[in-house]
């Protein structure tokens, strides 16, 4: 009895010992490879921060170990040998008409931020007095080029050019300015009470859309701004409107607690007493 309690404690240490063993080992296997992946990440990391050179002849960009003089020689033998007795002047100006290209590319590219402003100004005044996008470059523009031009002079005048009114670029401009207004009266309304006027209207081609108004104190003032005009696709039942401003509230977070007035002409999709659009808010 004694022989086999002792074969069975001496089987059991064994086995407990040989897990532990298989425990140990696998931490170690993970250990190492979560080292060698680190490794892994910060060779790449290094080989995407690591710098370069470039050649200024060919503008081909080397291997960062190419920095050894034999190499780069053997770059400039193989590829450019007739400038193997070129003096170091001629590289260095080479060099700087490099430079001078890529800063002049830069200023080509980027707007001054006064012509920017201009150009949202003009935009504004076009979307103001409803005038097509074009009338910027075509009228507008070179009037203001022949003014300035006349009163200052043709320096002046010249600076003109870098304000950017192509047809594109007023649509733009205008599509960025009614974002921002709506974004600021969106701002306003989930903090203020407010009242809503709802009306439907079709278009010339006949289409429906759903109107909306919203009216809020500002201070001393009392305001009133389109807040959307929504194309009515499934129909002009009550449910289908209530269903087009909803969601805009939903999505722009706009509490229905806040709305404290409802206005909308006598059709009886909108102001029905059980089922119109009035009940439904």
């Amino acid at each position: 009895m004694s022989v086999h309690f002792s074969n069975f404690i001496r089987n059991t240490l064994f086995y407990f010992v040989l897990f532990f063993s298989i425990i140990n080992i696998e931490k170690c296997l993970n250990i190492e490879s979560k080292r060698k992946q680190n490794e892994d990440n910060c060779k790449e990391e290094n080989k995407h921060n690591e710098e370069r050179p470039k050649c200024i002849i060919c503008l081909k960009v080397l291997a960062a170990d190419s920095m050894v003089l034999n190499k780069l020689k053997r770059h400039l033998d193989t590829n450019h040998s007739a400038l193997n007795n070129k003096a170091r002047d001629y590289f260095v100006r080479q060099l700087v008409k490099l430079e001078k290209q890529s800063s002049s590319f830069v200023k080509q590219t980027s707007v001054p931020s006064k012509a920017l402003l201009a150009s949202y100004k003009v935009a504004f005044r076009i979307a103001q007095f409803k005038k097509p996008h074009t009338i910027a470059e075509e009228l507008i523009l070179p009037s203001a080029i022949d003014m300035v031009s006349t009163l200052i002079g043709e320096s002046v005048a010249n600076q003109l050019k870098n304000i950017p009114l192509s047809n594109n670029t007023i649509s733009r401009r205008i599509q960025d300015i009614s974002d921002n207004i709506n974004d600021q009266l969106i701002d306003k309304l989930r903090n203020k009470n407010f009242a809503i006027q709802l009306d439907e209207a079709p278009d010339n081609n006949k289409d429906a859309y759903l109107i909306c108004y919203a009216r809020f104190v500002d201070g001393v003032d009392i305001i009133e701004e389109l807040l959307f005009c929504k194309s009515i696709l499934s129909g002009t039942k009550a449910k289908d409107l209530f269903d087009i401003t909803n969601n805009f509230m939903d999505h722009n977070n706009i509490k229905w607690e806040n709305c404290l007035g409802v206005c909308t002409d006598g059709a009886r999709a909108m102001s029905g007493q059980y089922g119109g659009l009035q009940a439904l808010i």
